[in-house]
C-alpha cells in the first residue's frame, strides 16, 4: 500500500526521493547476481541528479526500483514522502501517472503522433486536463516548439 510517511505534512515533501537499505537479487543459488546491495541514497526536491557507472553497475536496477517500476527484495523507497515498497500493482500504477515522469532510453514514441501529441499522451491516459499553450510553450524553451 502507497502512504505518507506523515499525514499531516504538505503535498510536497523536501526529498524527491529516498532509498534506504535497498537490495536486488536477480536469479537464485549459484546464479544469484546482486545488483543493489543495501544501497541507501536521499536526493532533495528540486535536485538534478546523473547516475553514472560501467554497463552492470546496478543504474538501470536503481532507478527502476526508485520509479517504482521493480521492487526490491529488501530496503524502503521513498518517492515525495509516499512509501512505494508496498501496495498493490493499481496502486503504483496510479502514483506513477500522477508523479513520476520516465524518459526511457529507446523514448517509446508513437509515431503516428506529433511531438505535442507524444508530450500530453501521459496526461490524456490520466484524465487530466491538457493545456495546450503551455505544452506549446515548454516544447519550444526546449527547442522542440
Amino acid at each position: 500500500m502507497m502512504r505518507r510517511k506523515n499525514a499531516s505534512r504538505p503535498a510536497r515533501s523536501e526529498e524527491a526521493l529516498r532509498l534506504a537499505q535497498v537490495t536486488k537479487v536477480y536469479g537464485s543459488a549459484e546464479n544469484a547476481v546482486t545488483a543493489l546491495d543495501g544501497v541507501s541514497l536521499t536526493l532533495p526536491a528540486g535536485s538534478f541528479t546523473a547516475v553514472m557507472g560501467p554497463s552492470g553497475s546496478g543504474k538501470s536496477t536503481l532507478l527502476q526500483c526508485a520509479a517504482g517500476l521493480d521492487r526490491p527484495d529488501s530496503g524502503q523507497v521513498v518517492v515525495d514522502g509516499e512509501e512505494m515498497t508496498g501496495g498493490s500493482e493499481a496502486a503504483l500504477t496510479k502514483f506513477r501517472r500522477r508523479r513520476i515522469g520516465f524518459i526511457f532510453q529507446q523514448y517509446n514514441l508513437l509515431p503516428t503522433l506529433t511531438v505535442a501529441q507524444n508530450t500530453v499522451l501521459p496526461l490524456k491516459l490520466a484524465g487530466r486536463r491538457i493545456d495546450k499553450a503551455r505544452a506549446r510553450e515548454i516544447l519550444t524553451q526546449v527547442g522542440l516548439g
